[in-house]
């Protein structure tokens, strides 16, 4: 992984705390530290800050169907792979209907349409995060696939195959 791809990373879970549930199983060194500064290191190659990026890592496969792990794992040894067990459950986002969402109203971004989930449930009713109703943002999703235009250059590409959807 390069140096940027690193940086990256623990820029955007430096701000981690002891109420985050994996927090405890972080080394103790690694816990002080990210307590006691608010900016990551700049020798982001240290191997201390292997079990955060891990953590970072592990965090965007949660609720991925086991079919999409194992294309990817299949892609990456050349050879054919099955994922088996239990895929952890998410809730339905109130946009796109994917399960993407850990919790609801916690203003969580979907990774499929990206409505931010402020607990708006009725269509009518104006989402501020979103500035759109409900009812807006599942309209653009229908012609988009993502809730703005100002979001496009953020989509992963293969996300309708990564997540389960709801039929209800």
């Amino acid at each position: 992984m390069s140096n940027e791809a690193r940086y990256e990373i623990l820029l955007n879970w430096w701000a981690v705390g002891q109420e985050d549930h994996f927090f405890d199983k972080l080394p103790q060194s690694l816990q002080n530290e990210l307590l006691s500064t608010d900016e990551p290191p700049d020798d982001v190659l240290d191997e201390k800050y292997d079990p955060l990026i891990f953590e970072a890592l592990r965090s965007q496969y949660v609720g991925v169907k086991n079919e999409y792990l194992a294309s990817k794992i299949s892609q990456i040894l050349n050879t054919k792979q099955e994922v088996e067990g239990l895929q952890e459950e998410l809730i339905v986002c109130p946009c796109c209907q994917y399960k993407t969402l850990s919790s609801r109203g916690e203003y969580d971004i979907c990774p499929v349409c990206f409505w931010e989930d402020d607990g708006t449930i009725e269509t009518s009713d104006h989402s501020s995060p979103n500035r759109m109703t409900l009812a807006q943002g599942r309209l653009n999703f229908a012609h988009l696939g993502v809730v703005s235009t100002s979001v496009l250059h953020f989509v992963e590409l293969d996300r309708f195959d990564k997540y389960s959807k709801s039929f209800l």
